[in-house]
């Protein structure tokens, strides 16, 4: 703060000035009465719903919040508008931010609608919410035709692995979804239920390293709890879903491309692929701001999946995935918590994850961060004596591997996300269901928001790296050291309520810095600046409650 105020041009006794008064806001904002109680949240940026299965005991959709059941029984269908809901992206050059369900990584305008209907009789549940998305999708430099040869033969020992293309396509991009649509059939604490609806799990709030919103909703079967189930020794909540993925048939950048007379782009079988797995949190009796869960995902195409243990749930535990198999699957594990500090307004979580097809518990005490990835987040709430109330928000993911002998192997890269037989990797539709900083990459990020009720006005900045592993096997075996590829954003978000309307502008300038990790060096000097990209980018949500 003292540098910035300095750059402004301010001289010593300016700066003890107001050095004075800033330390003063500070302090009557951490020492204010305070009165209000609010839990901060990333994942409603984009305004994509989903369940949080350890604190939502809602079991409709968070589109429009419904009394879980009519308290009495009635023969009557109980029919409910969900709002409608708009939204208008603008980017200059190149895309950025995820999370945002169907919408697609796109230049130029974007479009994204939904509307729907919500039906409840007796045990049944119904709802109808299709998502329409309409994209110019115009052209923008991906990797950079003009990079040598060997970087190109190393971008597709990647990106032959997964389906995950900068551009969706070469032409206008529109799609017509199921979106957020489910039939239900609720019992007791538990539902059954046949869905497109996006999920979310785990407690991070701009990544989840498992389920996010960055890709759009998957038709599945779910069975999964939707209140807290009390026991003797604590509360239980638990998601089991098996379902179908899309594959796109996307092509990374420049598909034409040869190395040594061989073409690099290997073109991925167009094999239907199943997804399944589970999560399961545990809220312990004796340390009840404690919650803790575990969780997994396990993806293979339909056709390879001849054995029982294939439609298990559960791997690596009840059941193993045999050494000698010849076509792996792409299996993710996890486990993740959450610690709440009433008294200081403070939460705490983290998420832990494992990209390994089969180890032991021998190994995996050795030598911990094989396949390890990991996301930490911290959250505050600042009250006063008045209805309004600030929140900080911190957040660090971080998906980059970790031991050398992972990093500069001769095989396939073993990056989260990559399948080296399921090579659409563990997307749909060509976007990525988990962490939305992708394979290798990494992020932190830091928001402060003033809120009161549901209006907010706030600002984020955040430093993401894009895919650090193709960075360390291409670049630094080459005792080059100049050309990470990062991200460093803010954005302006404002929330507003008026009446049944709802409105969320956001404005963001981001600074790209060695764009696709491009340099070009036509001096003797050894540290210079590479290819960096300045952009805006804008959006505008409303919502209508009908």
């Amino acid at each position: 703060m003292f540098l910035l105020f300095k750059n402004l041009g301010m001289n010593s006794k300016q700066l003890k000035k107001y050095g004075r008064i800033l330390a003063s806001i500070i302090f009557c904002i951490f020492s204010l009465e305070q009165k209000v109680v609010a839990q901060a949240d990333f994942r409603n940026d984009n305004y994509i719903a989903v369940k949080n299965l350890w604190k939502d005991t809602n079991s409709k959709s968070a589109l429009y919040k419904l009394p879980l059941l009519p308290e009495k029984k009635v023969d009557s269908i109980v029919l409910s508008m969900l709002p409608i809901l708009n939204k208008i992206q603008w980017v200059q050059d190149h895309p950025y931010n995820w999370n945002d369900g169907s919408m697609v990584p796109s230049k130029g305008l974007q479009q994204f609608t939904r509307v729907g209907v919500n039906a409840q009789w007796k045990f049944l549940e119904a709802q109808f919410a299709p998502e329409i998305v309409v994209a110019q999708n115009q052209n923008f430099e991906e990797f950079p035709l003009d990079m040598d040869q060997v970087y190109w033969k190393d971008y597709y020992r990647f990106y032959n692995l997964i389906e995950l293309p900068n551009r969706m396509g070469t032409k206008l991009y529109s799609q017509f979804l199921l979106g957020q649509s489910f039939l239900k059939f609720h019992y007791n604490k538990l539902n059954l239920s046949l869905s497109s609806e996006n999920k979310w799990w785990g407690p991070g709030q701009r990544n989840a390293l498992f389920l996010s919103t960055n890709a759009a909703g998957f038709p599945h079967v779910s069975f999964a709890s939707e209140q807290p189930l009390n026991t003797k020794i604590g509360k239980f909540e638990f998601e089991i879903i098996s379902g179908k993925i899309y594959n796109g048939g996307w092509t990374p950048a420049s598909p034409f491309k040869t190395f040594n007379g061989n073409k690099l782009y290997a073109p991925k079988p167009y094999n239907d692929r199943w997804i399944s797995g589970f999560t399961l949190c545990f809220q312990p009796k004796w340390i009840p701001n404690l919650t803790v869960g575990l969780e997994q995902m396990y993806m293979q195409y339909y056709k390879e999946m001849n054995r029982w243990q294939d439609f298990s749930p559960v791997k690596n535990i009840f059941t193993s995935i045999p050494d000698d198999r010849i076509n792996k699957p792409i299996l993710l594990t996890g486990t993740y918590f959450t610690y709440e500090m009433p008294e200081a307004d403070v939460t705490m979580y983290g998420e832990f994850g494992w990209n390994l097809n089969n180890t032991s518990f021998r190994n995996w005490i050795i030598q911990p961060d094989k396949g390890f990835a990991s996301i930490l987040g911290v959250k505050k709430i600042l009250r006063s004596k008045h209805s309004y109330y600030w929140e900080i928000l911190g957040e660090m993911s971080q998906l980059q591997l970790l031991t050398r002998a992972e990093q500069f192997t001769n095989a396939e890269p073993p990056s989260w996300y990559l399948g080296a037989n399921v090579r659409q990797g563990f997307t749909n539709d060509g976007q990525l269901l988990g962490a939305g900083v992708g394979p290798g990459g990494s992020s932190q990020t830091v928001e402060f928001n003033w809120r009161e009720k549901q209006n907010r006005i706030g600002i984020a900045v955040e430093r993401r790296v894009h895919n650090n592993d193709f960075y360390e096997y291409t670049f630094v075996g080459s005792q080059d050291f100049r050309r990470f590829y990062v991200d460093f954003a803010t954005t302006l978000k404002l929330d507003w309520q008026y009446k049944k309307w709802q409105f969320g502008p956001r404005l963001s300038y981001t600074r790209t810095n060695n764009f696709n990790w491009w340099l070009y060096q036509p001096q003797d000097i050894y540290f210079i600046t590479g290819r960096d990209v300045n952009q805006i980018v804008g959006q505008l949500n409303f919502q209508y409650k009908l």
